[in-house]
């Protein structure tokens, strides 16, 4: 029985042996066949990109800076805040209310990590209080209406822009001033990604 075990044991031992070197081998043979296709890849995409670069002067929003990631911001986008849960009352029925979410998209990335930051900041609450101004006081009627919801989204993105208006970084006055292009205005654009009426 003993030297059951033992067999047993050192088998085991063999078979882990075995497996740990194959799936090593696999991962370094892996490799050194993906690093020549990820070179052809490198390579047909720096092409693409050389292509495309004057279709993307056309478009206004190319010549962005890219975000750089990390909280509160999109992965290769502008920062975004996002504002979920919002419930206010809607006129003229009673236990009438509207509850919405609400994502902002930041041009300026200064002014996006300031207010879609985790701590408290005047741009947040300012943000804050924007849109929960825009969105109360609706009726129920124009809370289902869709163009009420579309000049809504109008509403605020116009308001948030004209709050923020001083609000650029160097980089874009600079970029501006070569350019001589108006600088943009810090609001990319404003998403209303649910909207819900409790009757």
């Amino acid at each position: 029985m003993k030297k059951l075990i033992i067999f047993g044991g050192i088998g085991l031992v063999v078979l882990l042996l075995l497996g740990g070197g194959a799936f090593f081998a696999f991962k370094t043979l892996g490799a050194k066949k993906a690093a020549p296709a990820a070179a052809e890849a490198g390579a047909a995409t720096a092409e693409g990109k050389e292509e495309g670069k004057a279709a993307a002067k056309e478009d206004d929003d190319e010549d962005e800076a890219p975000a750089k990631g990390g909280e509160g911001e999109g992965a290769s986008g502008p920062p975004v805040m996002t504002l979920n849960r919002l419930i206010v009352n809607l006129d003229g029925r009673k236990n009438a209310f509207l509850k919405c979410d609400i994502h902002i998209l930041f041009r300026n990335h200064e002014l996006g990590k300031l207010a879609a930051s985790d701590k408290p900041s005047p741009e947040n609450s300012v943000i804050r209080s924007l849109v929960l101004e825009s969105i109360s006081g609706k009726t129920v009627e124009a809370a289902m209406d869709l163009e009420t919801r579309e000049s809504i989204r109008n509403e605020i993105k116009e308001k948030l822009n004209e709050k923020f208006a001083n609000k650029h970084s160097k980089e874009e006055l600079e970029k501006a001033k070569k350019t001589g292009k108006p600088v943009k205005p810090p609001i990319k654009d404003v998403l209303i990604v649910d909207w819900a009426i409790q009757q």
